[in-house]
């Protein structure tokens, strides 16, 4: 599918109506098979990250969002919302470490 295509796909916002905690729910099923750290479902690093900024960076509430949200067009993998697959919505990247 072209670019073209998806943004006409995917702009239109009508799948679902959800809070952002509905849609960090949804992430239960998701596990992002590119992170070679991670075997658990995305909310779990969800909630991981927004933790952790927020131990560093307490008086930055913005921040403590971002890292919970940052990974939830994660829900593009999901049937519902379209079942792409992992390389089209994941970075996916060599460790050349």
């Amino acid at each position: 599918m072209q670019v073209k295509q998806m943004r006409k796909k995917f702009s239109k916002l009508d799948k679902m109506e959800m809070s952002i905690w509905e849609c960090c729910e949804l992430l239960n099923e998701v596990v992002d098979e590119s992170d070679p750290d991670l075997d658990e479902p995305q909310i779990q690093h969800l909630l991981q990250s927004a933790e952790a900024i927020r131990k560093d960076y307490p008086d930055q509430d913005w921040l403590h969002l971002t890292a919970l949200i940052h990974d939830l067009g994660k829900v593009l993998l999901l049937p519902k919302f379209g079942g792409l697959p992992q390389w089209a919505v994941v970075d996916e990247y060599i460790n050349t470490y």
